[in-house]
Protein backbone atom coordinates (compact mmCIF):
# COMPACT_ATOMS: atom_id res chain seq x y z
CA UNK A 1 0.00 0.00 0.00
CA UNK A 2 1.46 3.43 -1.52
CA UNK A 3 1.97 6.57 0.99
CA UNK A 4 -0.94 8.19 -0.80
CA UNK A 5 -3.12 5.19 0.02
CA UNK A 6 -2.14 5.43 3.76
CA UNK A 7 -2.74 9.50 3.77
CA UNK A 8 -5.82 9.12 1.99
CA UNK A 9 -7.13 6.57 4.87
CA UNK A 10 -5.93 8.63 7.86
CA UNK A 11 -8.21 11.44 6.53
CA UNK A 12 -11.22 9.48 5.63
CA UNK A 13 -10.92 8.05 9.31
CA UNK A 14 -10.13 11.36 11.12
CA UNK A 15 -12.83 12.94 8.72
CA UNK A 16 -15.71 10.05 9.70
CA UNK A 17 -14.09 10.78 13.61
CA UNK A 18 -14.66 14.57 13.79
CA UNK A 19 -18.03 14.51 12.26
CA UNK A 20 -19.32 12.41 15.79
CA UNK A 21 -17.68 14.42 18.07
CA UNK A 22 -19.87 17.07 19.65
CA UNK A 23 -19.80 20.90 18.56
CA UNK A 24 -17.33 21.99 20.71
CA UNK A 25 -14.60 19.28 19.72
CA UNK A 26 -10.96 18.10 20.90
CA UNK A 27 -9.63 20.21 18.28
CA UNK A 28 -11.12 23.02 19.45
CA UNK A 29 -9.28 22.60 22.83
CA UNK A 30 -5.92 21.74 20.82
CA UNK A 31 -6.38 24.73 19.34
CA UNK A 32 -7.04 26.75 22.31
CA UNK A 33 -4.16 25.32 24.44
CA UNK A 34 -1.86 26.26 21.75
CA UNK A 35 -3.07 29.74 21.94
CA UNK A 36 -2.31 30.15 25.43
CA UNK A 37 1.94 30.02 25.91
CA UNK A 38 2.25 32.54 22.98
CA UNK A 39 -0.50 34.87 24.85
CA UNK A 40 1.15 35.00 27.76
CA UNK A 41 4.07 35.68 26.25
CA UNK A 42 2.77 38.71 23.95
CA UNK A 43 0.65 39.76 27.13
CA UNK A 44 3.66 39.62 29.39
CA UNK A 45 6.10 40.92 27.04
CA UNK A 46 4.24 43.97 26.40
CA UNK A 47 3.55 45.21 29.85
CA UNK A 48 7.10 44.88 31.10
CA UNK A 49 8.08 46.70 28.17
CA UNK A 50 5.51 49.56 29.36
CA UNK A 51 6.49 49.24 32.68
CA UNK A 52 10.08 50.01 31.79
CA UNK A 53 8.52 52.90 29.73
CA UNK A 54 6.76 54.19 32.86
CA UNK A 55 10.25 53.82 35.11
CA UNK A 56 12.36 55.74 32.16
CA UNK A 57 9.60 58.74 32.50
CA UNK A 58 10.06 58.87 35.91
CA UNK A 59 13.69 57.67 36.43
CA UNK A 60 14.60 61.87 36.86
CA UNK A 61 11.80 62.52 39.63
CA UNK A 62 12.47 59.07 41.74
CA UNK A 63 16.05 60.13 42.00
CA UNK A 64 15.48 64.33 42.65
CA UNK A 65 12.89 63.19 45.51
CA UNK A 66 14.32 60.58 46.70
CA UNK A 67 11.59 58.13 46.74
CA UNK A 68 11.53 55.09 48.16
CA UNK A 69 11.60 51.33 46.44
CA UNK A 70 8.39 50.44 48.22
CA UNK A 71 6.82 53.72 46.36
CA UNK A 72 7.92 52.54 43.30
CA UNK A 73 6.82 49.45 43.23
CA UNK A 74 3.09 50.52 44.45
CA UNK A 75 3.30 52.90 41.61
CA UNK A 76 3.99 50.09 38.88
CA UNK A 77 1.23 47.95 40.60
CA UNK A 78 -1.52 50.35 40.70
CA UNK A 79 -0.63 51.23 36.61
CA UNK A 80 -0.41 47.73 35.53
CA UNK A 81 -4.00 47.07 35.47
CA UNK A 82 -4.00 49.90 32.99
CA UNK A 83 -0.82 48.73 31.28
CA UNK A 84 -2.69 45.25 30.94
CA UNK A 85 -5.75 46.85 29.00
CA UNK A 86 -3.57 47.99 26.50
CA UNK A 87 -1.17 44.91 26.15
CA UNK A 88 -4.16 42.03 25.74
CA UNK A 89 -5.19 43.33 22.19
CA UNK A 90 -1.29 42.75 21.60
CA UNK A 91 -1.37 39.55 23.03
CA UNK A 92 -4.16 38.37 20.71
CA UNK A 93 -2.88 39.28 17.45
CA UNK A 94 0.36 37.37 18.71
CA UNK A 95 -1.27 34.35 19.90
CA UNK A 96 -3.59 33.79 16.83
CA UNK A 97 -0.61 34.66 14.91
CA UNK A 98 2.04 32.07 15.88
CA UNK A 99 -0.91 29.15 16.15
CA UNK A 100 -2.01 30.00 12.78
CA UNK A 101 2.01 29.85 11.61
CA UNK A 102 3.05 26.73 13.72
CA UNK A 103 -0.37 24.65 12.46
CA UNK A 104 0.55 25.51 8.83
CA UNK A 105 4.06 24.85 9.08
CA UNK A 106 3.33 21.20 10.26
CA UNK A 107 0.73 21.37 7.83
CA UNK A 108 -2.00 20.41 10.37
CA UNK A 109 -4.01 22.87 8.56
CA UNK A 110 -3.74 21.20 5.32
CA UNK A 111 -5.04 17.78 7.07
CA UNK A 112 -7.66 19.43 8.42
CA UNK A 113 -9.16 20.72 5.43
CA UNK A 114 -8.58 17.68 4.04
CA UNK A 115 -10.79 15.87 6.36
CA UNK A 116 -13.09 18.24 5.04
CA UNK A 117 -13.04 20.97 7.91
CA UNK A 118 -13.33 24.39 6.39
CA UNK A 119 -11.40 27.19 7.13
CA UNK A 120 -13.78 29.05 8.93
CA UNK A 121 -14.60 26.47 10.91
CA UNK A 122 -10.97 25.63 11.99
CA UNK A 123 -10.43 29.34 13.38
CA UNK A 124 -13.64 29.90 15.02
CA UNK A 125 -12.14 28.39 18.51
CA UNK A 126 -9.63 31.42 17.60
CA UNK A 127 -12.07 33.79 17.19
CA UNK A 128 -14.28 32.77 20.54
CA UNK A 129 -11.19 32.97 22.58
CA UNK A 130 -11.11 36.70 21.43
CA UNK A 131 -14.38 37.35 21.80
CA UNK A 132 -13.60 35.76 25.20
CA UNK A 133 -10.56 38.04 25.68
CA UNK A 134 -12.41 41.13 24.59
CA UNK A 135 -15.05 40.45 27.68
CA UNK A 136 -12.03 40.55 30.30
CA UNK A 137 -10.71 43.55 29.06
CA UNK A 138 -13.98 45.18 29.69
CA UNK A 139 -14.08 43.46 32.70
CA UNK A 140 -10.42 45.20 33.61
CA UNK A 141 -11.41 48.80 32.12
CA UNK A 142 -14.43 48.71 34.10
CA UNK A 143 -13.57 47.20 37.40
CA UNK A 144 -10.00 46.89 37.88
CA UNK A 145 -8.14 49.69 36.07
CA UNK A 146 -10.48 53.03 37.53
CA UNK A 147 -9.37 52.61 41.17
CA UNK A 148 -6.23 51.33 40.75
CA UNK A 149 -5.42 54.54 38.47
CA UNK A 150 -7.43 56.72 41.35
CA UNK A 151 -4.69 55.10 43.70
CA UNK A 152 -1.93 55.62 41.59
CA UNK A 153 -2.37 59.35 40.97
CA UNK A 154 -3.06 60.15 44.89
CA UNK A 155 0.44 58.14 45.02
CA UNK A 156 1.91 60.18 42.28
CA UNK A 157 0.96 63.53 43.37
CA UNK A 158 1.83 62.88 47.25
CA UNK A 159 5.25 62.18 45.74
CA UNK A 160 5.97 65.00 43.43
CA UNK A 161 3.10 67.48 43.20
CA UNK A 162 2.78 68.73 46.68
CA UNK A 163 5.49 70.72 46.54
CA UNK A 164 6.12 74.55 48.73
CA UNK A 165 4.89 76.14 45.61
CA UNK A 166 1.11 77.02 45.53
CA UNK A 167 -1.05 75.05 43.36
CA UNK A 168 -2.74 76.73 40.59
CA UNK A 169 -5.28 75.70 38.09
CA UNK A 170 -7.64 77.33 35.59
CA UNK A 171 -11.12 75.97 34.10
CA UNK A 172 -11.49 73.72 37.08
CA UNK A 173 -15.10 71.97 36.66
CA UNK A 174 -16.10 70.29 40.26
CA UNK A 175 -19.16 68.41 41.30
CA UNK A 176 -20.32 69.14 45.67
CA UNK A 177 -23.13 67.99 46.77
CA UNK A 178 -26.04 69.69 44.82
CA UNK A 179 -23.82 72.28 43.09
CA UNK A 180 -22.16 71.91 39.69
CA UNK A 181 -19.07 74.45 39.92
CA UNK A 182 -16.89 76.08 37.14
CA UNK A 183 -13.74 78.25 38.66
CA UNK A 184 -11.87 80.30 36.29
CA UNK A 185 -9.03 80.18 37.55
CA UNK A 186 -8.19 78.83 41.55
CA UNK A 187 -4.68 78.92 43.81
CA UNK A 188 -4.08 77.35 47.13
CA UNK A 189 -2.11 79.71 50.01
CA UNK A 190 -1.46 78.00 53.20
CA UNK A 191 -4.59 75.30 53.20
CA UNK A 192 -6.80 78.02 51.69
CA UNK A 193 -8.22 78.20 48.17
CA UNK A 194 -8.02 81.71 46.17
CA UNK A 195 -10.49 81.45 43.17
CA UNK A 196 -11.43 84.02 40.37
CA UNK A 197 -14.32 83.98 38.07
CA UNK A 198 -16.70 81.40 40.46
CA UNK A 199 -19.53 80.25 38.42
CA UNK A 200 -22.44 77.63 40.69
CA UNK A 201 -25.44 76.10 39.44
CA UNK A 202 -27.86 74.44 41.52
CA UNK A 203 -31.19 72.45 40.02
CA UNK A 204 -33.99 73.07 42.33
CA UNK A 205 -38.00 71.83 42.86
CA UNK A 206 -39.89 71.70 38.96
CA UNK A 207 -36.85 71.67 36.74
CA UNK A 208 -35.79 75.47 38.45
CA UNK A 209 -32.40 76.60 38.26
CA UNK A 210 -30.38 78.64 40.37
CA UNK A 211 -26.92 80.34 38.89
CA UNK A 212 -24.22 81.71 40.94
CA UNK A 213 -21.24 83.87 39.97
CA UNK A 214 -18.66 85.88 41.81
CA UNK A 215 -15.93 87.48 40.68
CA UNK A 216 -14.07 86.56 43.47
CA UNK A 217 -13.97 84.02 46.22
CA UNK A 218 -11.90 81.65 48.86
CA UNK A 219 -12.72 78.30 50.22
CA UNK A 220 -11.70 76.14 53.12
CA UNK A 221 -12.04 73.61 55.64
CA UNK A 222 -15.38 73.01 54.10
CA UNK A 223 -16.78 77.07 53.81
CA UNK A 224 -17.16 78.87 50.44
CA UNK A 225 -16.64 82.60 50.44
CA UNK A 226 -18.01 84.33 47.17
CA UNK A 227 -17.43 87.90 46.93
CA UNK A 228 -20.09 90.70 45.12
CA UNK A 229 -22.14 87.22 44.25
CA UNK A 230 -24.73 87.89 41.72
CA UNK A 231 -28.16 85.19 42.00
CA UNK A 232 -30.27 84.54 39.02
CA UNK A 233 -33.29 82.21 39.31
CA UNK A 234 -34.92 80.54 36.28
CA UNK A 235 -38.23 78.94 35.83
CA UNK A 236 -38.46 75.48 33.93
CA UNK A 237 -38.85 77.10 30.70
CA UNK A 238 -35.59 78.62 30.93
CA UNK A 239 -37.25 83.07 31.83
CA UNK A 240 -35.98 84.70 34.88
CA UNK A 241 -37.59 84.68 37.83
CA UNK A 242 -35.34 86.99 39.89
CA UNK A 243 -32.25 88.36 39.62
CA UNK A 244 -30.39 89.47 43.47
CA UNK A 245 -27.01 90.83 44.52
CA UNK A 246 -25.17 90.68 47.86
CA UNK A 247 -22.05 91.78 49.07
CA UNK A 248 -21.33 88.30 50.57
CA UNK A 249 -22.35 84.61 50.19
CA UNK A 250 -21.68 81.93 52.53
CA UNK A 251 -21.59 78.44 51.74
CA UNK A 252 -21.22 75.04 53.72
CA UNK A 253 -19.87 72.38 50.84
CA UNK A 254 -16.82 70.41 52.20
CA UNK A 255 -14.70 69.17 49.57
CA UNK A 256 -11.13 67.51 49.09
CA UNK A 257 -8.64 70.69 48.18
CA UNK A 258 -6.69 68.11 45.78
CA UNK A 259 -10.01 68.09 43.72
CA UNK A 260 -9.82 72.06 42.82
CA UNK A 261 -6.43 71.08 41.23
CA UNK A 262 -7.23 67.13 39.69
CA UNK A 263 -9.73 67.00 37.59
CA UNK A 264 -10.29 62.82 37.05
CA UNK A 265 -8.98 61.76 34.11
CA UNK A 266 -10.83 59.06 31.78
CA UNK A 267 -9.06 55.99 33.83
CA UNK A 268 -9.71 57.01 36.93
CA UNK A 269 -13.81 56.44 35.90
CA UNK A 270 -15.44 53.60 35.36
CA UNK A 271 -17.95 54.18 31.68
CA UNK A 272 -21.13 55.07 33.41
CA UNK A 273 -19.39 58.03 35.58
CA UNK A 274 -17.63 59.24 32.58
CA UNK A 275 -20.71 59.25 30.92
CA UNK A 276 -21.86 60.98 34.34
CA UNK A 277 -19.65 63.98 34.09
CA UNK A 278 -19.83 64.23 30.11
CA UNK A 279 -23.47 64.96 31.03
CA UNK A 280 -23.04 67.56 34.02
CA UNK A 281 -20.72 69.62 31.37
CA UNK A 282 -23.68 69.49 29.07
CA UNK A 283 -25.87 70.29 31.57
CA UNK A 284 -23.89 73.59 31.98
CA UNK A 285 -23.01 74.25 28.39
CA UNK A 286 -19.39 72.75 28.42
CA UNK A 287 -18.98 69.82 26.01
CA UNK A 288 -15.22 68.12 26.22
CA UNK A 289 -14.07 66.52 22.97
CA UNK A 290 -11.53 64.37 24.55
CA UNK A 291 -13.92 63.02 27.51
CA UNK A 292 -16.62 61.86 24.67
CA UNK A 293 -14.51 59.88 22.69
CA UNK A 294 -12.83 58.65 26.01
CA UNK A 295 -15.97 57.19 26.51
CA UNK A 296 -16.35 55.17 23.66
CA UNK A 297 -12.66 53.94 23.87
CA UNK A 298 -13.98 52.52 27.35
CA UNK A 299 -15.59 49.66 25.04
CA UNK A 300 -13.67 49.93 21.61
CA UNK A 301 -10.55 48.90 23.10
CA UNK A 302 -11.88 46.02 24.55
CA UNK A 303 -13.36 44.88 21.74
CA UNK A 304 -10.18 44.94 19.55
CA UNK A 305 -8.65 41.66 20.81
CA UNK A 306 -11.72 40.31 18.90
CA UNK A 307 -11.00 42.64 16.02
CA UNK A 308 -7.31 41.36 16.23
CA UNK A 309 -7.99 38.01 16.57
CA UNK A 310 -10.56 38.05 13.11
CA UNK A 311 -7.71 39.63 11.13
CA UNK A 312 -4.86 37.68 12.19
CA UNK A 313 -4.96 34.09 10.88
CA UNK A 314 -5.44 34.59 7.28
CA UNK A 315 -2.40 36.72 7.25
CA UNK A 316 -0.72 34.63 9.15
CA UNK A 317 -1.82 31.45 6.75
CA UNK A 318 -0.69 33.18 3.71
CA UNK A 319 2.88 34.06 5.06
CA UNK A 320 3.54 31.04 7.35
CA UNK A 321 5.77 28.94 4.85
CA UNK A 322 8.11 31.77 5.40
CA UNK A 323 9.16 30.94 8.85
CA UNK A 324 8.00 30.89 12.23
CA UNK A 325 9.43 34.31 12.79
CA UNK A 326 6.72 35.73 10.25
CA UNK A 327 3.96 35.11 12.99
CA UNK A 328 5.56 37.23 15.49
CA UNK A 329 6.54 39.85 13.13
CA UNK A 330 3.01 39.91 11.23
CA UNK A 331 1.23 40.72 14.96
CA UNK A 332 3.87 43.31 15.99
CA UNK A 333 3.30 45.43 12.30
CA UNK A 334 -0.52 44.38 12.46
CA UNK A 335 -0.40 45.62 16.44
CA UNK A 336 1.93 48.97 15.17
CA UNK A 337 -0.89 49.96 12.30
CA UNK A 338 -4.20 48.85 14.29
CA UNK A 339 -3.12 51.48 16.82
CA UNK A 340 -1.24 54.14 15.09
CA UNK A 341 -5.02 54.37 13.29
CA UNK A 342 -6.56 54.42 16.30
CA UNK A 343 -4.32 57.10 17.96
CA UNK A 344 -4.65 59.08 14.33
CA UNK A 345 -8.98 58.45 14.74
CA UNK A 346 -8.96 59.60 18.48
CA UNK A 347 -7.04 62.59 17.74
CA UNK A 348 -9.59 63.42 14.96
CA UNK A 349 -12.35 63.38 17.37
CA UNK A 350 -10.85 65.14 20.69
CA UNK A 351 -10.01 67.83 17.88
CA UNK A 352 -13.82 67.62 16.15
CA UNK A 353 -13.61 66.43 12.43
CA UNK A 354 -15.18 63.52 13.49
CA UNK A 355 -17.97 62.68 16.17
CA UNK A 356 -16.65 60.97 18.81
CA UNK A 357 -18.31 57.77 18.19
CA UNK A 358 -17.58 57.38 15.06
CA UNK A 359 -13.49 58.43 15.56
CA UNK A 360 -13.71 55.58 18.80
CA UNK A 361 -15.35 52.90 16.95
CA UNK A 362 -13.61 53.57 12.99
CA UNK A 363 -10.16 51.69 13.55
CA UNK A 364 -12.53 48.19 15.39
CA UNK A 365 -15.10 48.82 11.85
CA UNK A 366 -11.86 48.93 9.34
CA UNK A 367 -9.94 46.38 10.64
CA UNK A 368 -13.52 44.08 11.61
CA UNK A 369 -14.41 44.28 7.69
CA UNK A 370 -11.06 43.63 6.40
CA UNK A 371 -11.28 40.34 8.59
CA UNK A 372 -14.63 39.31 7.86
CA UNK A 373 -13.75 39.70 4.06
CA UNK A 374 -10.96 37.34 4.27
CA UNK A 375 -12.22 34.92 6.37
CA UNK A 376 -15.65 34.90 4.25
CA UNK A 377 -13.01 34.65 0.84
CA UNK A 378 -10.96 32.25 2.86
CA UNK A 379 -11.84 29.21 0.62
Amino acid sequence: MGAAQVGARLVGALSRHLRTLPPFTRLDRYLLREMLVPLGIGTGAVTLMLIGNLLFNYAQLFFSYGVPLVAVAQMVMYYTPYLLVLSLPVGTAVAVSLTVNRLTRDSEITVMRMAGISLRRIFLPLLLMGALLSGLNYWLNERVVPPAMREFYRLRNRMFLLAPVPNITSNAVLKVQNYAVVIGTAQEMGGRVLMEDVLMFEQRARGEWLVIHAPRGRYQEGIWELERPQLHFYRADGTVLDVRSQQKLVLNLQVALQDFFATPEPEEQTRVQLGEQIERNRQMGYRNLRLEVSYHLKVAVPVACFVLALCSPMLSLWLARAGSFVGVLLAIVLVFVFWNTLLLFQILGNQGFLPPLLAAWMPNLLFGVGGFYLLYRSE
